[in-house]
């Protein structure tokens, strides 16, 4: 059998378990860690995110009027 026609190895959860107890914890932090590059947003995304961040600002002057008339 050559390397191109062996069958990938299947890991169950059982033994990738087993295998990050047995790890230190710097070891186990690295295993860990895994870079998620930044997306990049298309049109009606972006669109929805400032909406919602007009919406935080609107609700948030609301809030504090509302603050406001109930001190005075």
């Amino acid at each position: 059998m050559t390397p191109k026609e062996q069958s990938p190895v299947l890991i169950s959860s059982a033994d990738q378990k087993l295998a990050l107890s047995s790890l230190e914890h710097d070891q186990l932090v690295h295993a860990k860690k895994h870079f998620i590059p930044r997306r990049h947003l298309k049109g009606p995304e972006l669109f929805v995110l400032w909406a919602l961040r007009i919406y935080l600002l609107f609700m948030m002057a609301v809030v504090g009027y509302q603050v406001w008339i109930a001190a005075h």
